[in-house]
């Protein structure tokens, strides 16, 4: 391979194999064109052949000169050089032009943001400040903006505290400063001490926020002195105000990150100028932060220092993400303190960030909407606005709030105020967010693919998580989702036996419909204990003065004593648990009630909230929903209610085979409501008996029914009725098993 130099116009042409054999000389050939700028040209259109070798001497090449506010330009080239390019996916890391016209055009532009150096004297003492091509940026106000990520701010100064809870109950406030991947923290409190945190994720790391002003990562110059020598902090402010009145557009506010590479004592330091104009905005815009801590005119900047063991490990040509990243590292960071205005800095080096714009920084962050009333804590935001990327808006409305998580419906609008298809967000504990993502790809996707929920990503605060849902098979914009409850409570048998059928026999077969025969444990695999009820027993005493060491409880709906339940439960479960049995099992949704099953318009069905999806009985989500049917929603509106309810239930767990229709004896005032409960429970075990190829046995099937009608003593939106007529279900339902057994 020969190397054809353009020194003029700093353009390498290379004729032939750029391989191993080559990539040296080539490697030479480029520094070589270097000597007059920081970009330049590589023409591949004699390049016939591209190695790896001849790709990393490229981007290392790249690297050096982006650090310079340089680049790599690639022209012409021939498609198997584009193919090699392409397939290693750099087709998105290098510049790469048409021609070399195009190329020498894309250059000379770049050369024209050539920085502009400044020398100017302050103090008499001489300086250098370079501006950097982005040049003045639009710093970013902060109002009481919940939680923000280091990421949205980049490098600031602000008050507020860090943000590591869900709660804002003890927090601590005081002046912070951040510098991309790290904070420090100052209380107001002195008696208080003062922290640092650092981040390997930006956008995870939070502060929650009271008032702020901050800058993205892009510098607007850098500035150092003329010759080698010492400053103290009051005279670099000093300098800082000269070089504002150099600068086009007179800048309103300015902050420094000071790097002071002193052996004995190096620091890293983080300051707004808190000059007369900076004073005049932070009155006008009422920034009542600012306002207590403006310092007077002999301590000119309001931040923070970071104390170092040692100035680092950095090369002169890092870029300042480089430079932070290797020197305000968790190991070299020693202690955050007040700035010390009669610091000796020992050539300096300092990064200026500097505005002519100023913006709400609220107007450029995901908006987020919430129905009147709602509350939406700042940590639920938090994560929102990270799983809502590609969003500029969104609307929530509350579909349900459990236990242990909330859901929620979410209309997205992109950045043209399109809106998108409704997603579902889920906030729960950490373990239960990982458990059901994990869950939804092991059993739902390759099972129910189509119309189920697909997990876009999932995010964690703390011990807090969040879980974004898209659905496969959904229409357009105009795609309205409801619950399944919706259609349950304005539907009559005609609407809802085919769309049971349809969830059923259709979308859930692959689930139900390929049984395996397994040991189960049933009083270990049913135990609500274990799950999200380790309350009940004191939930029980403290509701009915009940103990879970007495055997038999005298109740007013019974002339003698039954058996307590949750004796039952405490007991005899604990007693029994290594006991199994043969039986079918299958992939079983685990909580499928019905606000975890979402229809669209066309009444396609999706699954959520896959937290406790597993293979177990077969018949286990048969057997919650008649729990749903018969007890959570039982009409008990007074005495006689419950009478008439009572008598019938009585009379339909009389049977003791699966299979078996009960005689139906209510007489009360809700019969519709009654009769479609009792229509949707035969539906349900008519699924259960077929599924387990026609097996008359229902023991297995009342354990999973005590599994979620037990626990109804806990929920706290059901009235007394209700948890009262559990308990006396669920001691019917335990008599059984005890016969059985």
């Amino acid at each position: 391979m020969k190397i054809i130099l353009d020194n003029k116009n700093r353009v390498a042409t290379p004729v032939g194999r750029l391989d191993a054999l080559s990539s040296n000389d080539f490697e030479v050939a480029l520094q070589s064109l270097l000597t007059s700028g920081n970009s330049l040209v590589v023409d591949l259109s004699q390049c016939t052949y591209l190695s790896s070798a001849g790709i990393r001497v490229l981007l290392k090449t790249k690297k050096s000169l982006v650090a310079k506010k340089g680049d790599v330009i690639l022209c012409s080239m021939l498609p198997e050089v584009f193919q090699v390019i392409e397939m290693a996916g750099l087709h998105r890391v290098f510049r790469i032009a048409e021609s070399l016209k195009a190329a020498l055009i894309a250059i000379r532009a770049m050369e024209d943001k050539t920085n502009e150096t400044i020398a100017f004297e302050a103090d008499k003492i001489k300086y250098v400040f370079k501006v950097s091509d982005s040049g003045g940026q639009t710093a970013r106000i902060w109002h009481d903006d919940g939680i923000v990520s280091y990421n949205e701010l980049g490098f600031s100064v602000g008050f507020g505290s860090p943000a590591e809870v869900g709660s804002e109950a003890g927090l601590v406030s005081g002046l912070f400063v951040t510098a991309g991947h790290c904070a420090g923290f100052i209380p107001d409190n002195i008696h208080q001490e003062a922290d640092f945190r650092v981040s390997n994720d930006t956008t995870r790391a939070g502060i929650q926020l009271e008032q702020a002003i901050s800058f993205s990562e892009q510098f607007s110059g850098f500035m150092q002195l003329s010759e080698s020598g010492n400053i103290s902090l009051h005279q670099l402010a000093r300098a800082s105000e000269a070089i504002k009145l150099k600068l086009e557009n007179r800048p309103e506010l300015m902050l420094m990150a000071i790097f002071n590479p002193s052996p004995a004592a190096p620091t890293f330091t983080v300051a707004l100028l808190a000059d007369n104009s900076f004073r005049e905005y932070v009155t006008k815009d009422n920034l009542q932060r600012f306002q207590q801590w403006l310092p007077d005119e002999k301590h000119p900047l309001i931040g923070a220092s970071f104390g170092l063991a040692e100035p680092g490990n950095y090369k002169p040509d890092d870029s300042l993400e480089q430079f932070a990243s290797n020197v305000l590292s968790i190991e070299n960071i020693v202690e955050i303190r007040s700035i010390n205005m009669e610091e000796i800095i020992e050539d300096p080096q300092i990064w200026v960030f500097y505005s002519n714009d100023l913006k709400n920084a609220a107007s450029g962050r995901l908006q987020i909407e919430t129905a009147p009333g709602m509350i939406f804590e700042p940590h639920k935001e938090f994560l929102t606005r990270r799983l809502y990327l590609d969003s500029s808006k969104i609307v929530i409305r509350q579909l349900h709030g459990g236990y242990s998580a909330q859901t929620y419906e979410v209309a997205s609008f992109d950045a043209e105020g399109r809106k998108m298809r409704p997603t579902v967000l889920k906030i729960a504990n950490r373990a239960m967010i990982e458990r059901e993502s994990d869950r939804c790809k092991q059993y739902a996707m390759p099972y129910i693919l189509n119309n189920s929920a697909m997990v876009l990503g999932t995010e964690y605060y703390g011990e807090t998580g969040a879980l974004r849902y898209n659905f496969v098979g959904i229409g357009g914009e105009s795609s309205q989702l409801k619950w399944l409850t919706h259609h349950y409570q304005q539907s009559d048998m005609a609407v809802l036996e085919p769309l049971f059928d349809k969830i059923f026999l259709q979308i859930l077969k692959p689930w139900y419909g390929q049984a395996v025969k397994k040991t189960i444990f049933p009083y270990k695999d049913h135990d609500p204990t274990f799950t999200f009820f380790p309350h009940i027993f004191e939930t029980v005493n403290e509701l009915f003065s009940i103990s879970a060491d007495e055997q038999y409880i005298g109740i007013k709906e019974a002339e003698k004593p039954v058996l307590s339940p949750y004796w039952f439960l405490k007991h005899e479960y604990s007693r029994r648990r290594e006991e199994g049995m043969e039986y079918l099992t299958g992939i079983c949704h685990g909580d499928l009630n019905m606000q975890n099953i979402l229809l669209d318009e066309s009444m396609n069905v999706y699954l959520i909230d896959f937290s406790e999806t597993k293979p177990r009985s077969l018949i286990s989500d048969f057997a919650r929903l008649e729990a749903i049917f018969l007890v959570d929603n039982a009409p008990l509106d007074n005495e006689d209610d419950m009478n008439h309810y009572l008598h019938f239930i009585r009379a339909f767990y009389s049977t003791d085979q699966l299979d078996a229709v009960p005689e139906i004896t209510y007489t009360g005032r809700h019969k519709e409501s009654v009769f479609k409960n009792v229509d949707l429970t035969l539906k349900m075990r008519a699924f259960a008996f077929s599924c387990t190829n026609n097996n008359p046995d229902p023991t297995p099937y009342y354990f999973a029914l005590l599994e979620w009608i037990l626990p109804i003593v806990c929920y706290f939106s059901k009235p007394i009725a209700h948890k009262r007529l559990s308990m006396i279900v669920s001691s019917m339902l335990c008599e059984k098993v005890m016969k059985r057994n």
